[in-house]
């Protein structure tokens, strides 16, 4: 059980590392932000067993990964509440999860993100222990990397790839593209199919949600106007993606807008939405984990930016086109990763001022030639 193996007690592998686990017990993008660092340790250790530990919620992304031997999940959000934290089940969840990751008996443990990362990195038993220093907590690493996501303005797949170049794996060339089966782009063109979407005419997804802060949402009336807007100036559809939370934003979206509009919101798992973005002619977002896959999909993406800052957390290199608006005022970006984006203000004026106007323009630049313009 955990306690009975101290860091000092495990002895250090001899010879190349075999077996890896890579933990990152975060948000949807921010995995997808990792696989590149799974992919680069593939590359370098090709024979190797190469697991990953998760949320629940984001394995089905993991799992679409070749370089991906085994995930594991494990819920850390369980802590959050008192409920939660004093349910003996909780516990014993995370006893079976510790045990199951020792069974596999690691020969490296690498926290890719946070201090949960580098609890779970020393409870797994691997006797070497990797993650930035700064990020974990005290005395749990055996090979702590100086640094960490708070000290340099850089996006955060490039922390992943730093810290796996620790191990000797080398950065990756080419982008980094989110593999799409066929499976799942047939069940997202069933969801679509289902919904009455067109296969014919091109299809525009909305996303004016946003898990990790209220700030980074784009106001709900200012949806409803890009709508209207751009479906009088093309020939498009539109569907509203996201999570069963974002359902009374859909709702609110729809009934604002003039033209037929379809919400998936709360509709697909993890795999059904990527099939769905896959089908996409243009994905329109905040800064959001379906902003991200859409981009590691290769699909053209339009988002709308405010307290984030695009250079860091914009869709790292994508080989679609991609336009990215924002306003640049004095406060803006003011995001620094420690917490849920929320306007100290409380009115994401940067955001307001990223006009309809200006969003319908740059759709139609990227729906070109997929649309039929009326002008």
């Amino acid at each position: 059980m955990y306690g009975q193996i101290t860091r000092a007690d495990r002895p250090r592998p001899t010879g190349e590392p075999r077996r890896f686990l890579l933990i990152r017990l975060d948000l949807l993008g921010d995995v997808l932000h990792s696989m590149q660092g799974v992919q680069q340790l593939r590359a370098r250790y090709p024979d190797a067993y190469i697991a990953v530990l998760v949320l629940p919620y984001t394995a089905p992304l993991a799992r679409l990964y070749d370089s991906v031997d085994e995930v594991f999940t494990v819920d850390t959000n369980l802590i959050r509440t008192l409920r939660g934290l004093l349910d003996p089940r909780t516990w014993l969840r995370y006893w079976l999860a510790m045990q199951a990751l020792r069974a596999r008996q690691f020969d490296v443990a690498v926290s890719l993100s946070g201090q949960m990362g580098s609890l779970w990195a020393h409870m797994s038993g691997a006797p070497r222990t990797v993650g930035y220093a700064s990020e974990a907590y005290p005395h749990l690493l055996t090979d702590p990397v100086p640094g960490g996501r708070f000290d340099w303005r850089i996006p955060d797949t490039d922390y992943v790839s730093r810290l796996v170049e620790t191990l000797g794996a080398p950065p990756l060339e080419g982008p980094p593209l989110l593999p799409v089966p066929g499976r799942v782009r047939a069940a997202g063109r069933r969801v679509l199919d289902g919904a009455g979407i067109d296969d014919t005419r091109p299809l525009v997804l909305i996303h004016a949600g946003s898990i990790n802060g209220s700030a980074k949402r784009w106001p709900a009336g200012n949806w409803s106007r890009l709508a209207d807007d751009l479906s009088g100036r093309a020939d498009v559809q539109f569907a509203f993606i996201g999570s069963a939370a974002d359902a009374p934003l859909a709702e609110a979206v729809r009934r604002g807008a003039g033209v037929p509009m379809v919400s998936l919101a709360g509709k697909t798992d993890i795999e059904t939405l990527i099939g769905v973005i896959a089908r996409a002619d243009l994905v329109v977002s905040g800064d959001s984990g379906p902003l991200h896959l859409a981009a590691a999909a290769a699909r053209p993406v339009l988002a709308v930016y405010g307290p984030t800052d695009p250079r860091i957390h914009g869709p790292y290199r994508p080989v679609a086109p991609v336009q990215l608006l924002r306003s640049d005022i004095v406060c803006s970006p003011c995001y620094s990763m420690a917490a849920t984006a929320e306007c100290p203000l409380g009115d994401p004026i940067c955001m307001r001022l990223v006009t309809v106007g200006a969003m319908v323009r740059a759709a139609l630049d990227l729906l070109q030639p997929a649309a039929k313009t009326s002008f």
